[in-house]
């Protein structure tokens, strides 16, 4: 059988990507598929999608995401703080970090689970140098290093360059899982998605 590929879009702020993000690590590692990590711009896809930006949406939409987001995590027993001190903050720092550490050849996985459990969970501002320091050490990974390395400014171009990619694809929402050109929005569709890998078995 040939080696799986999954491709992972996410907001490093996303509440429904850190809902799904432990279900979907398990998926992968089960099939033993190699994740491409893309971290996106939501003020960039949204627009350019169809969306808007959580401050912009009606009153009514954001009194059911709260809902919704309350329902799911008691569903899954994951614990969410629904109105997280540090949130939203600013995206580019820990998405250019998440770049960085997958170029350099090491598994972005861990840490990305851990940036979204500081927002949702721990009230952690992952914007800040020293939380995303202390979360990629603690990954297991060289913080100071990979830190340093995500300032250079080839990663401002690569993470706008992974967003429109992720345009031109197709991607519209958090989370986005992608298996053989077959999108998979949302971490409600994992079930989906584990069925679409079993049926490849």
């Amino acid at each position: 059988m040939s080696p799986i590929t999954l491709h992972y879009y996410f907001s490093i702020v996303s509440p429904w990507a850190y809902l799904g993000d432990q279900r979907f690590q398990e998926i992968a590692k089960r099939s033993q598929a190699q994740v491409i990590y893309h971290p996106l711009s939501s003020p960039d896809l949204f627009p350019a999608t169809g969306g808007q930006l959580l401050k912009d949406r009606a009153q009514h939409r954001k009194d059911y995401r709260l809902v919704e987001l309350a329902r799911w995590s008691d569903h899954l027993d994951v614990a969410l703080n629904l109105q997280p001190k540090h949130f939203p903050v600013p995206e580019a720092p820990a998405s250019k970090l998440i770049l960085a550490v997958q170029e350099s050849g090491e598994g972005a996985g861990p840490l990305l689970s851990a940036i979204l459990k500081a927002v949702w969970a721990d009230e952690l501002d992952v914007s800040t140098p020293e939380t995303l320091t202390k979360l990629t050490t603690a990954a297991g990974l060289n913080g100071e290093t990979l830190w340093a390395a995500s300032k250079a400014p080839s990663f401002d171009q690569a993470f706008k360059d992974t967003t429109q990619a992720a345009i031109a694809s197709g991607v519209f929402g958090y989370p986005t899982y992608v298996y053989k050109d077959e999108l998979f929005w949302g971490q409600d569709r994992l079930d989906f998605l584990a069925r679409a890998i079993n049926n490849e078995g």
